[in-house]
């Protein structure tokens, strides 16, 4: 488990190594060497102590085992880089905050997509959704499914030649299905965020 704070990646020369896989780029620490004469190989014993912020090379999110070997590493962070860090919790804490609000509009869409899928979605219903939908799109802005992501139009108020006041907009099916690709969006994209 990945703690939220950041720290400094440490600096042992020759003893850290980074691997890059899907999900991210993990800091190990060697913790020695074994050399087997019969394959004149040497055998690393390496651990993972966290994962690099891609934001933020210089920085990672630890894990336990960085605290067993590197107890006091947040204090030879310098000012800037503490600020660094700071800044990224706090942009961490938002970006979950964001995404934790989407979840719940989220769930109560589909429920009322189930129980009335031709009904409008009305005027006050519509300017909260987006009011969490625009910080997501300004979030999601740089990844390539950006262009399929877009705002909900607020309903029109239109009277008919009997007088009568019709109001056209979004039905909860259809921000239902637009809900549905931005909730793909935010799976994607915070399974390469940390």
């Amino acid at each position: 488990m990945y703690m939220s704070k950041p720290v400094k990646i440490p600096t042992v020369h020759g003893k850290i190594t980074f691997r890059k896989k899907e999900q991210g780029t993990y800091v190990q620490y060697e913790l020695g060497r074994e050399y087997n004469r019969s394959t004149k190989q040497s055998k690393v014993d390496r651990i993972q102590i966290g994962v690099q912020i891609p934001e933020r090379p210089e920085l990672m999110l630890p894990n336990d085992n960085y605290y067993t070997y590197f107890s006091k590493g947040e204090e030879t962070m310098s000012t800037e880089e503490k600020a660094s860090a700071e800044n990224y919790e706090a942009e961490r804490e938002y970006r979950f905050t964001l995404r934790e609000f989407f979840d719940q509009m989220f769930y109560e869409f589909q429920k009322m997509s189930r129980k009335n899928p031709e009904g409008i979605v009305n005027e006050n219903k519509v300017k909260r959704l987006n009011s969490v939908l625009q910080p997501l799109l300004e979030m999601l802005k740089n990844e390539a499914y950006a262009q399929f992501l877009e705002l909900i139009p607020e309903p029109e108020t239109q009277e008919n030649k009997e007088g009568r006041t019709n109001i056209t907009g979004m039905s909860y099916g259809d921000v239902a299905l637009l809900m549905t690709q931005f909730k793909s969006a935010l799976t994607r994209y915070f399974q390469k965020k940390r």
